[in-house]
């Protein structure tokens, strides 16, 4: 059986210097990552404890990266990589929610934006009772001037 390993524990193990190598392994249609340690091989594993299978070479170099794990001791092994072969799973419900979850982040920007914008107007803030009272003022002077615009024509609204 192979000796799994989860990423926290990786994560110790590259801390601890206990990996002497770490290796890329192509499969078909994924990515497997190896961690050679000073008496055995470890995969990295899954939460369910299944070997981790990446879609891509740069997902699984970019989780090496950030466990620490100098790249002087990366080593690729893409001999048996196929990417046509394997069943892939296809997570059209995760990509569904990643949409979503972009859409919410530009929704955050855009609100941030305009609440920037908004704290930035040097224009006097006015309450709910002024601000009715200006429109009112403001409604007042148009209809004045549709009045008189009206009784030039010589008809009467």
């Amino acid at each position: 059986m192979t000796n799994l390993v989860k990423l926290a524990t990786a994560r110790a193990l590259v801390d601890a210097n206990a990996v002497r190598q770490a290796s890329v392994v192509g499969e078909a249609g994924a990515w497997t990552v190896q961690l050679q340690t000073h008496n055995q091989t470890r995969v990295l594993a899954t939460k369910a404890n299944a070997p981790r299978r990446f879609g891509s070479f740069e997902s699984a170099l970019k989780v090496l990266r950030e466990m620490g794990m100098p790249l002087d001791v990366l080593h690729v092994d893409a001999a048996q990589w196929d990417a046509e072969g394997g069943t892939a799973k296809r997570r059209p419900d995760r990509s569904e929610a990643m949409k979503v979850k972009e859409m919410d982040a530009r929704y955050a920007v855009s609100l941030r934006t305009q609440t920037e914008h908004a704290l930035a107007d040097p224009r006097p803030a006015l309450s709910s009772v002024q601000a009715k009272q200006q429109m009112e003022t403001l409604k007042a002077q148009q209809r004045a001037v549709l009045d008189a615009a009206l009784r030039a024509k010589g008809t009467r609204a």
